[in-house]
């Protein structure tokens, strides 16, 4: 039976529609705000065992067989799969054994932890749809979290969809609090390295409520927090901050142990000499976030580049109304030749977010990769310009190539050098080496999937070897939010940094400027400007991106509903903030607007 294609089109607002969009397969741009996992009302299941067994009596069958389809509704029978939070799993598995089905569904119920298996597909349209080998279906649904998310850095996977419910997904399975995952596992043979045995049980961790958020953090080894004035630094830090900004901080401790176990804030505010940078909670399990912290800041980073673009708009080695196959002669035909660089900037691209093509190999070798964009298809009948369409992958793999071609450098190189330096941001990495990532592992903080009627779980994107040593173009940058903060500084102040002019005051104008208006979607983007949110409040509530008192000329950007950063040139402030409990788009907006609503009544804004 052939699968109906994924829905590229979404037209839900609230949580529960929301969830009914994910149900019929709806793409949702997910590293901006769009398509958010819900946030369930259904009560955790209790843990249990597997069922009991008589030694020597357990069968076992391969996976996706008949035998194994049965095991697995007896198994996940006692929980319900059929709330408002239930989203479809397609498989297409491309080298199937005999006697064991190619293609299936995937019911997954996001708030009790349930899946339901159907041989062959539905009529209803797939959240996501992967391509994958035999030994891959395995890792996905029984591997640990290293395992599974290996499978998105070799290269063979294919996937369409929202992208975002990836991550809730990884949380279902890798957390199994009902054990029904563990009792399918010990019915399936031949389950590849990684998924054959159970993973440690996860256990819950309890929540940092009570702690003061200016508690004494513990020494990092290897950190700015190694020694008894470092650590008093910190505390003392965060206590200046409290001082500060008593209304942020209050507005940011509520969140601890609720949304997110730790934060990293900067704020700078020129006019009243505010300046403010602290770190609070644990950035991974047992282990402080601390200011020397190098978060993720996901598409965060993407200004960055966008500034990048800027520089050769003024040295007139690119034009941004010019197509992108004028600059790479290899993404010429195919309809390819109508994409600018301003539908790149401006996420106004005929591609639909569930059809990007590095889906499934977004932390693959770049040589892949370019493959994979080089051989991208539009889809019939799509036209630029017309919706909002939010590419977290490929538009900034291709800005980078852009770079490349006219530059000589490459991306990571070039930013360093004309962006990262005269903004004196002297502890971001656009992408780590190998030798930092093995000394920093164990330390670099996780994100953690919060919300949804389950206890927040660390996990492993974006925290493997490869995909932190991997560019990830526009995505996995990572450095203390303090450096976030220093480049809309020097956005601020006109383009010039600390140590030299990033960009002529003219050319910020025309970034930060309103490009995109008139198109908005259901989850809150609104107007553009060339690679910057720009802050859209007076469309009202749904679409406030930073504070309900940010001025009209506001921007920045948000980062997988857990980095966000901005700068308000009418009031003179820049904030940036990294909370790293990833949530539903709703919950992080609520949460965003609290702590971005309290800097501006702190500094006397409002």
């Amino acid at each position: 039976m052939g699968r109906t294609p994924v829905r590229t089109d979404v037209h839900a607002g609230t949580a529960a529609s929301e969830a009914a969009a994910a149900r019929a397969g709806a793409d949702a741009p997910d590293t901006e705000r769009a398509a958010a996992a819900p946030a369930s009302a259904t009560p955790v299941p209790t843990a249990r065992e597997p069922r009991a067994r008589v030694p020597g009596a357990a069968a076992r069958h391969p996976l996706f067989s008949a035998e194994w389809l049965s095991a697995a509704e007896s198994a996940f029978a006692a929980l319900p799969a059929d709330g408002a939070d239930t989203i479809r799993i397609g498989l297409d598995v491309v080298d199937p054994p005999e006697r064991t089905v190619a293609a299936l569904d995937v019911l997954v119920d996001l708030g009790s932890g349930a899946l339901r298996f159907t041989a062959g597909h539905g009529t209803d349209r797939p959240t996501l749809a992967f391509t994958l080998t035999y030994a891959d279906a395995g890792t996905l649904l029984f591997g640990d979290q290293a395992h599974r998310t290996r499978l998105f850095e070799h290269g063979g996977l294919r996937l369409e969809g929202a992208f975002l419910f990836v991550f809730f997904l990884d949380r279902i399975l890798s957390q199994d609090v009902s054990g029904a995952l563990a009792e399918l596992r010990a019915s399936t043979s031949g389950l590849p390295e990684g998924a054959d045995t159970a993973p440690a049980r996860w256990t819950p961790r309890p929540p940092a409520h009570g702690r003061p958020a200016h508690a004494r953090p513990a020494a990092v080894p290897g950190t700015a927090a190694d020694g008894e004035g470092a650590e008093e630094s910190e505390e003392s830090a965060v206590a200046a901050a409290h001082d500060a900004l008593p209304r942020t901080m209050a507005a940011l401790t509520r969140e601890l142990g609720r949304t997110t176990p730790g934060a990293q804030l900067y704020v700078s505010h020129a006019p009243s000499g505010t300046a403010v940078s602290a770190a609070l909670g644990e950035c991974r399990p047992s282990v402080p976030f601390t200011r020397e912290s190098w978060p993720i800041w996901y598409c965060c980073s993407k200004a960055v580049g966008a500034v990048g673009i800027g520089q050769l708009w003024e040295r007139g080695l690119v034009d941004p109304l010019r197509p992108v196959a004028s600059y790479l002669p290899w993404f010429d035909g195919a309809g390819r030749e109508k994409i600018t660089l301003f539908q790149l900037l401006t996420h106004t691209t005929p591609v639909p977010m569930a059809l990007d093509p590095l889906h499934g190999t977004f932390a693959a070798p770049v040589e892949v990769r370019r493959e994979q964009v080089r051989a991208m298809r539009l889809p019939p009948g799509a036209e630029p310009g017309a919706r909002i369409n939010y590419a977290p992958w490929w538009a900034w793999f291709l800005l980078a190539e852009v770079v490349r071609a006219v530059d000589g450098r490459d991306y990571e190189r070039y930013l360093t050098e004309e962006v990262l330096a005269p903004c004196r941001m002297t502890d971001t990495r656009m992408v780590l080496s190998p030798d930092e990532y093995r000394e920093r592992a164990d330390r670099l903080p996780l994100i953690h999937i919060a919300g949804g009627g389950f206890p927040t779980a660390p996990t492993r994107w974006y925290a493997t070897e490869d995909s932190c040593t991997r560019p990830i173009h526009g995505l996995n940058m990572r450095g203390p939010i303090r450096d976030l903060g220093r480049f809309f500084e020097t956005l601020l102040a006109d383009g010039r940094g600390p140590g030299g002019r990033v960009l002529r005051p003219a050319t910020v104008m025309a970034m930060t400027a309103r490009h995109r208006v008139g198109l908005t979607d259901a989850f809150g983007n609104a107007d553009w400007g060339l690679g910057f949110r720009v802050e859209s409040r007076y469309l009202g509530e749904p679409y406030t991106a930073f504070s309900r008192y940010a001025s009209h000329r506001t921007f920045g950007h948000y980062g997988l509903w857990t980095s966000a950063a901005f700068a308000d040139p009418d009031a003179g402030l820049a904030v940036a903030l990294h909370l790293n409990g990833k949530v539903s788009q709703n919950e992080h907006q609520e949460r965003m607007l609290a702590i971005g609503d309290a800097v501006y009544r702190d500094l006397g804004l409002a």
